[in-house]
C-alpha cells in the first residue's frame, strides 16, 4: 500500500516544479531590480533643482547669444545695401564715360578729339570724389569676418550647450522635414505614465516617442567595468521621472506598425521629451544624420559616455537582427516565432521578447511555429502584449 503511487496523467511535475522555480526567481530579481532603480530615482530627485537651475542659466546664455547675432545680422543687412548701391553707383560712373565717349563720336571732327579728352578728364577728376563716397569702409569688412566667425563657432552653441539643448520648436516655413511631417491633426495633452523607455500612456492614449527607440526590455547592456545593467528598465524610469506632474502636450505624426500613435511631445517650458531622453543617454535616435538634431544630442551623450553609452551597447535594430539568427538555428524549419494558446486566445512572442523563452509550443493545442508576423497574423494569432 505504502509503495501504490498515483500516476501523473500525463502531467509532468517536475518541469512543472522547475518552470514554477525559474519564473518565481525571475520576478524576484526583476522586484528588486526595481527597489534598486526606485531608490536611484529618489536620489535623482534631489539634484533636479540643481539641474532646472543649470538649464535657465544656460538658457539665458542662449538669449543673449541670440540677440548678439541678431544685431550681427542687421549689420549685415547694412553691409549688403551699401554693397549694392556702391556698385550701382561704380556703374553709372562707367556708362558716364561710356556716354560721353559716343558723343563725342557723333560730334564734329573738329571738337572729336577735344571733347572726348576732355569728357575723360573731368571723369578721371572725380574718380577720389567716388572713391571717398563709396559706402563700404573697413568696419563693414571687419563686422563680415565677425559675423562668419560667431556662426562658425556659435551654431554648434545653439544646438548643444554644456550637454542641454534649447527647447526644440517645429516651425515649417517652407518643405518641412519628412520625419516632422504631420498627418494627424488632433493633439494629446494630459498627465503621462511610461511603458517602456519610448512608449507612454497620455490621457489614456497610448503614444510612442517618434525619432527615438529604446532599448528592447532583454538586451543587454554593459557598464565600463563590464558588468550587465538593465537599461531599459533605466530609460523606462527615466522616462518617467521626466513627465512626473508634468502637462505632456503630443502632435501625432502618424502611426508605427504596431498601430502606436507616433508622436513629438513636450512638457512643460516647451522642452521636447524625446531630445530630453537622448540627452541623458536613455534612447537611441533613430536618424543619426549630420542634420538631425537628434542626431547630433546623441553624440554629444555619447562623448559624454552618459547613460547606455558608457559601455558596449549595440542599437535595437541590429540586437533584435541578432536574436532573430539565433532563435531561427533553434527553431523548426528555420521559424522561430512562437504561437500559443493562453486561456483560449492565440497570440504569438517574437525572439526578443520577454516571454518567449518561458513560451513552449504544443502541438497537440493547435500551437505552432511561424517564419513571419504575417504568417502568425493570418492564422488568427495577435501579438504579445510583451513583444
Amino acid at each position: 500500500m505504502f509503495g501504490w503511487r498515483r500516476r501523473s496523467e500525463g502531467f509532468e511535475w517536475k518541469d512543472y516544479v522547475r518552470t514554477t522555480v525559474l519564473v518565481r526567481r525571475a520576478d524576484r530579481q526583476r522586484r528588486i531590480e526595481d527597489v534598486r532603480v526606485a531608490a536611484i530615482e529618489k536620489v535623482k530627485n534631489v539634484a533636479d533643482a540643481g539641474v532646472d537651475a543649470g538649464r535657465a542659466g544656460a538658457s539665458a546664455a542662449k538669449t543673449g547669444l541670440l540677440h548678439i547675432l541678431a544685431l550681427i545680422g542687421r549689420a549685415i543687412a547694412d553691409a549688403s545695401i551699401a554693397i549694392f548701391w556702391g556698385f550701382v553707383r561704380w556703374v553709372a560712373f562707367a556708362w558716364n564715360i561710356i556716354k560721353d565717349g559716343a558723343e563725342a563720336v557723333a560730334a564734329p571732327l573738329r571738337s572729336a578729339i577735344r571733347v572726348p579728352a576732355d569728357a575723360a578728364r573731368d571723369k578721371l577728376k572725380m574718380m577720389p570724389d567716388v572713391a571717398r563716397k563709396f559706402p563700404i569702409k573697413a568696419h563693414h569688412l571687419i563686422s563680415a569676418a565677425l559675423v562668419v566667425g560667431l556662426i562658425y563657432v556659435g551654431g554648434p552653441m545653439l544646438r548643444s550647450a554644456d550637454g542641454i539643448s534649447a527647447p526644440v520648436l517645429d516651425i515649417s516655413t517652407g518643405a518641412p522635414d519628412a520625419s516632422h511631417q504631420v498627418t494627424i491633426s488632433n493633439e494629446i495633452s494630459g498627465s503621462a505614465a511610461a511603458l517602456t523607455g519610448d512608449t507612454m500612456r497620455v490621457d489614456g492614449a497610448l503614444v510612442r516617442l517618434a525619432g527615438i527607440e529604446a532599448p528592447e526590455s532583454t538586451q543587454p547592456c554593459y557598464r565600463t567595468n563590464g558588468r550587465r545593467w538593465n537599461c531599459a528598465s533605466t530609460a523606462r524610469s527615466g522616462l518617467n521621472t521626466i513627465v512626473r506632474g508634468q502637462k505632456v502636450t503630443c502632435t501625432p505624426s502618424g502611426q508605427d506598425d504596431s498601430g502606436r500613435t507616433l508622436a513629438h511631445c513636450l512638457i512643460g517650458g516647451g522642452k521636447d521629451i524625446a531630445t530630453e531622453l537622448v540627452q541623458a543617454g536613455y534612447v537611441f535616435a533613430t536618424d543619426t544624420s549630420f542634420f538631425s538634431s537628434l542626431g547630433g544630442e546623441e553624440s554629444t551623450a555619447r562623448d559624454a559616455k552618459r547613460g547606455i553609452w558608457q559601455g558596449e551597447v549595440v542599437r535595437p535594430q541590429d540586437w533584435r537582427a541578432q536574436a532573430w539568427e539565433s532563435a531561427k538555428r533553434d527553431a523548426p524549419d528555420g521559424c522561430p516565432i512562437k504561437g500559443v494558446v493562453r486561456s483560449s486566445a492565440k497570440i504569438y512572442a517574437l525572439p526578443w521578447s520577454d516571454v518567449y523563452a518561458k513560451a513552449r509550443v504544443r502541438q497537440e493545442r493547435g500551437e505552432r511555429w511561424f517564419c513571419s508576423e504575417d504568417d502568425a497574423k493570418a492564422a488568427g494569432f495577435a501579438p504579445w502584449d510583451k513583444s
